[in-house]
């Protein structure tokens, strides 16, 4: 779209302030970059596959205060579609904060602050989530915990009370899953008291109607960003600091946290669908190989 422009290297917004959203395929990032700006600026789809396939940022700023604040739409986590596995995920940000010919220059957190976006119909307890929150983590990194808001979306309305139980139960699994592994974030309700009609339901209102409608989105994600930047990150985020360290992206992926998470990862699967075959088939003897592989690389 002309409102995006894909970001290839963190230097792109170098001197500007950066809001990353993050999150689960269809989790609800675009559609609230969409709404923060009060107009559709980048794809939002309600389908099973994510249009989100690159990593882009608006190149109009919306006024966040006394900040200027430039929103960085990503690919979701551990998604099905084609570059939203893990590995493709860790992959597309190491060479975002590759740092290049740049290495001598002072780290600078051009990265204000994050937002990691949790659709409240999916089950906190899962190996998927978890999964997704241990990668987020490497990417990161402790540091910067204060200036990371995790949003919960897609709320039933309290005129729904069997949804709004379930909602409300995963509400308390999220919690208790993001004060262990990040104590010092924050946890927000995005749309619990104001709920959010699909695209299909805004085409029926009047002019007046959607314009109120869409009106209180915008209000909802303004409030999410005022309360992110009243405390802005004072470093960089932890994939930035380890990569003035490493001499190339391949090299990156087994001496970053983000890039080993990511590769241990990768050797559960693979001892996983060996043991899942009853035969010593090619399969699985490709599978032990990779696995013995990437073992001694990384260094386990």
């Amino acid at each position: 779209m002309e409102n995006v422009t894909e970001l290839k290297s963190i230097g792109d917004l170098r001197g500007k302030n950066v809001v990353l959203a993050f999150g689960k395929t269809r989790a609800g990032k675009s559609t609230f970059v969409n709404d923060a700006h009060g107009k559709k600026v980048v794809k939002s789809t309600m389908s099973v596959m994510s249009d989100t396939n690159d990593i882009s940022y608006v190149n109009q700023p919306i006024s966040v205060g006394d900040l200027d604040v430039y929103l960085v739409d990503t690919v979701g986590i551990g998604g099905s579609g084609e570059g939203h596995d893990r590995l493709s995920f860790a992959w597309k940000w190491l060479g975002i904060f590759h740092p290049g010919d740049d290495r001598k220059s002072p780290l600078k957190p051009t990265v204000k602050g994050i937002l990691y976006f949790i659709d409240i119909m999916d089950g906190a307890v899962n190996e998927d989530n978890i999964r997704n929150l241990e990668t987020f983590k490497g990417l990161v990194g402790e540091e910067v915990q204060e200036s990371i808001i995790f949003v919960t979306t897609k709320w039933a309305t309290k005129a729904e009370p069997r949804n709004r139980k379930i909602h409300e139960n995963n509400f308390v699994g999220w919690t208790e899953i993001i004060r262990r592994g990040f104590p010092r974030a924050s946890i927000l309700r995005l749309d619990d008291t104001t709920g959010r009609l699909d695209e299909e339901d805004l085409s029926k209102l009047t002019l007046a109607e959607r314009t109120k409608e869409e009106g209180e989105y915008h209000n909802n994600a303004m409030r999410v960003l005022q309360r992110l930047l009243t405390k802005t990150a004072t470093r960089p985020i932890l994939v930035q600091e380890e990569m003035m360290n490493s001499s190339s992206l391949l090299n990156a992926l087994r001496t970053t946290t983000l890039g080993r998470t990511t590769l241990l990862y990768l050797i559960k699967d693979l001892e996983r669908a060996a043991r899942a075959r009853k035969t010593r088939s090619i399969k699985s003897y490709t599978s032990a190989v990779v696995v013995r592989f990437i073992k001694i690389w990384v260094g386990l």
